[in-house]
């Protein structure tokens, strides 16, 4: 598991779902640990270590707690309609292997559509690359620097061939809305 490794939880869903509510307290603490140990386990959301189903001895010992005591937690979750459990026996949770099947869909649609992008910036940049020479390439770059620095300064000290209008002198004629205001009552 790596460093920058975490899982979504949303305490909205963990306090609204009626059925996981029901559950006991060492019920709802043991769907945790297992919901922490789905998410590090391949395929994710599966109740796995390595490639093999975890059972409740293997699960009493992950969770420090006793093989009684996990067999009764697990068929009180598995009443509640917690968990779901799968051909091969094996423990997943609904929610989370929907959010992965969503997270694989997301990351093929955006490989899909940065390559492409990629694809564009290759065909485009390397013809333009290898139509160049070194020295054309100086050249432009210089000309662009030289233009663009001589427009910023014209730009910056151009003296308008008239002065702008100067209102200072005229006589204010504030509107009706700015006379029901507080500012010009007083």
């Amino acid at each position: 598991m790596t460093a920058e490794r975490w899982m979504r939880f949303y305490p909205s869903d963990w306090l609204g779902d009626p059925a996981l509510r029901t559950c006991s307290y060492a019920a709802r603490g043991l769907w945790v640990d297992m919901l922490c140990l789905m998410d590090a386990a391949k395929p994710r959301g599966h109740l796995k270590l390595g490639r093999q189903k975890v059972d409740a001895q293997t699960l009493a010992t992950l969770t420090n707690g006793t093989p009684r005591l996990v067999e009764k937690l697990l068929a009180e979750l598995q009443k509640a309609g917690v968990f779901s459990v799968n051909s091969r026996g094996t423990i997943y949770s609904r929610k989370m292997v929907r959010e992965e099947k969503w997270s694989k869909k997301g990351k093929k649609m955006s490989a899909a559509r940065w390559s492409k992008t990629a694809e564009n910036k290759a065909e485009f940049g390397t013809r333009n690359a290898r139509s160049m020479t070194p020295e054309s390439r100086v050249h432009n770059k210089q000309e662009s620097c030289s233009s663009r620095l001589g427009a910023a300064r014209a730009k910056r000290h151009h003296q308008p061939d008239h002065d702008p209008p100067d209102f200072s002198d005229d006589p204010v004629n504030p509107s009706e809305a700015l006379l029901r205001t507080r500012i010009l009552k007083h």
